[in-house]
């Protein structure tokens, strides 16, 4: 009985074979192509050291593939129609308002969901566990140095291809973990979701 055990988490651990990884990543792509608009509620993890607390905040996410999304959190919202990026702070009733090809440090849904073989060389993977479900850890890093996340870690649902985790650092060496759940494929939306309409009294800053 321990030797199957032993075998057991032995087979668990072997990493893919790259062939393998890619394909879990080509299918992974695929669903959120397909699917052309979808959502997901999330919990976002922020650890900045060991001498500050984690930093914990909850909201909702809708996409339209590939290029416009929306980003609800009661802290912040981040919008944008493929052309503009909205980041609106309600702790300092501040939009600032870019074109969305400009914004250097702002983490699109594309970065971590669907582009990873555009901006990311996959360099190792292994099976683990999110609860009961099995899923794909891939471990990508930045094919260029001015990326604002140099390395990731994506955790893909063995069974649905959908993305459950993802760990990365961002350039001041915070680490951020985006837990995703009741994932919403093919949903109805409205170009005014992923538009930004600044409310009365908040201050408007255009970068251009």
């Amino acid at each position: 009985m321990f030797y199957r055990v032993a075998i057991a988490i032995l087979v668990l651990w072997l990493p893919l074979s790259a062939g393998a990884a890619l394909d879990i990543v080509d299918k992974s792509e695929a669903l959120y192509s397909k699917a052309g608009v979808f959502s997901a509620k999330f919990t976002q993890t922020v650890s900045t050291g060991d001498f500050f607390d984690d930093e914990k905040t909850t909201g909702v996410l809708i996409v339209s593939h590939p290029r416009k999304f929306r980003i609800d959190t009661p802290e912040q919202v981040i919008v944008s129609d493929g052309d503009t990026l909205w980041s609106y702070s309600a702790e300092n009733r501040q939009v600032t308002v870019e074109p969305a090809t400009k914004s250097q440090e702002t983490i699109t849904p594309a970065d971590y969901l669907f582009n990873f073989k555009q901006n990311y060389h996959l360099e190792s993977d292994s099976s683990d566990f999110i609860g009961k479900a099995k899923v794909h850890c891939l471990l990508l890093r930045s094919k260029s140095q001015d990326q604002y996340i140099r390395s990731m870690k994506v955790y893909v649902d063995a069974g649905t291809n959908l993305v459950r985790r993802v760990i990365y650092r961002d350039l001041n060496d915070n680490r951020i973990t985006l837990d995703f759940s009741d994932w919403k494929l093919g949903i109805k939306t409205t170009p005014e979701q992923f538009q930004f309409k600044v409310p009365r009294g908040v201050e408007e800053v255009r970068i251009h």
